[in-house]
């Protein structure tokens, strides 16, 4: 799936054209507590069963990440973001789970909870995603 973006050029858009599934969980073991479930959010705001399809259209491991509350998912979504591509297409950072993530694990972290820890490195592990891309090397 390609659309254009907002410098002229042919681009992909979400993660799911530049990773393949099957792939997906070799991906996210280079992150330090991908698969750690306990850590998903509590309070995750949700959105209304039409949007729903858009949404996991528009970010499909952001929907991944909901559906099986593993980080790895989380930080496949911001390293598969083609930030070239027009802001309205598609843009984790603009979706309500991404705040409400970065803000439980910060919250964590703040009220020294015992998985401060693993939530620092997660936010950590936040910065590498964004700053990575598929096929990358750590």
């Amino acid at each position: 799936m390609s659309r254009e973006c907002t410098g002229g050029s042919s681009v992909a858009v979400i993660g799911r054209t530049m990773i393949n599934e099957t792939d997906a969980e070799l991906h996210m073991k280079k992150y330090k507590y991908y698969d750690r479930a306990d850590l998903f959010p509590e309070n995750i705001r949700t959105m209304e069963i039409k949007e729903w399809q858009e949404f996991a259209r528009k970010n499909p491991y952001l929907a991944k990440f909901f559906n099986k509350k593993l980080p790895g998912y989380f930080l496949l979504a911001l390293e598969t973001w083609n930030s070239e591509a027009s802001f309205d297409i598609c843009n984790p950072l603009t979706e309500n789970i991404f705040s409400d993530v970065i803000s439980s694990w910060r919250n964590i972290i703040i009220n020294g909870d015992e998985k401060s820890e693993v939530a620092k490195s997660l936010l950590e592990s936040v910065g590498q995603a964004l700053s990575s891309f598929p096929g990358k090397d750590k």
